[in-house]
C-alpha cells in the first residue's frame, strides 16, 4: 500500500461537515462482520491511502483487529475487525496509535463561549481549561481574531488604559447572536481562513495582497 499523502486542508477533506477520518470510523461501525480498506474507501468516500494510513492507527490504538489473508504474500491487503466501540466520535490518534489532543482546545473554547454570555480572553481560557484540557490565553487571543474577522465574535468592551502605570483592561468579548452553528467548534486553517465543519464551508477567507496595491 502507497504511502500517506499529506494531509489536505480540512475544507478540501469535509463531506457533510465531516472529516474523512470521521466518515470512516461510522462506516467501520455500521460494518457488519470484517472489512477491507477498498469496502470502507467507497462508503465513506475517503481516499484508499489516506484511509490505511488511519486503519493503521486504529490498530495500532486496539480498536481494530488486522486479518492477513490465509497464503497472502507480505504488503497485500488485509481485512480488519472492530474491537473496541469508542462511540460516534473517531478516535484521534497519532501513527502510533496513541491518543492525540490537538483540536480539543478549540472545542473547549468553542462550547465555553455558548455557556458564558460575556468574557475577556484570560476568562475564555480559565473556564475552557476547567475540561481538563490546557487552554493557553495567548491561543484564545488568537482564535477569537479569526472569529471576529469571521462575525462569530462580537467586542462588548475594547481594552483601554486603567490610569498611568496601571495597565490595560482587557477587551470584553461574546458570542454573536445566531452565530453557534453547532458543536463542532470553527477550524482555523494555515491559510489564515475559517471553516466551519457544522456548516460545511469556509466562512472567512483572509484576503491575499495585490501586487498592485503595493
Amino acid at each position: 500500500m502507497p504511502t500517506e499523502t499529506k494531509r489536505r486542508p480540512a475544507h478540501m477533506e469535509m463531506v457533510g461537515g465531516k472529516g474523512s477520518r470521521q466518515r470512516a470510523w461510522e462506516a467501520i461501525r455500521q460494518h457488519a462482520g470484517a472489512f477491507s480498506c477498498y469496502q470502507i474507501a467507497r462508503k465513506a468516500k475517503v481516499d484508499d491511502r489516506t484511509l490505511y494510513s488511519y486503519l493503521q492507527c486504529l490498530e495500532r490504538g486496539g480498536f481494530l483487529e488486522g486479518h492477513k489473508l490465509p497464503g497472502a504474500p507480505i504488503g497485500t491487503e488485509k481485512t480488519w475487525s472492530l474491537q473496541r466501540d469508542n462511540g460516534v466520535e473517531a478516535p484521534r490518534l497519532n501513527k502510533k496509535g496513541e491518543p492525540v489532543t490537538q483540536g480539543l482546545g478549540n472545542e473547549a473554547i468553542w462550547r465555553s463561549m455558548r455557556i458564558i454570555s460575556d468574557f475577556s480572553a484570560a476568562e475564555l481560557a480559565a473556564h475552557a481549561s476547567a475540561s481538563g484540557v490546557v487552554v493557553k490565553v495567548d491561543t484564545v487571543k488568537t482564535y477569537l481574531l479569526l472569529l471576529r474577522l469571521a462575525g462569530y465574535v462580537q467586542v462588548v468592551a475594547e481594552s483601554k488604559s486603567k490610569g498611568i502605570g496601571k495597565g490595560k483592561g482587557q477587551a470584553r468579548y461574546r458570542l454573536a447572536p445566531g452565530k453557534y452553528t453547532g458543536p463542532r467548534p470553527p477550524m482555523i486553517q494555515r491559510t489564515k481562513s475559517v471553516y466551519d465543519p457544522n456548516l460545511a464551508k469556509v466562512v472567512y477567507q483572509e484576503e491575499a495582497i495585490n501586487d498592485d496595491d503595493l
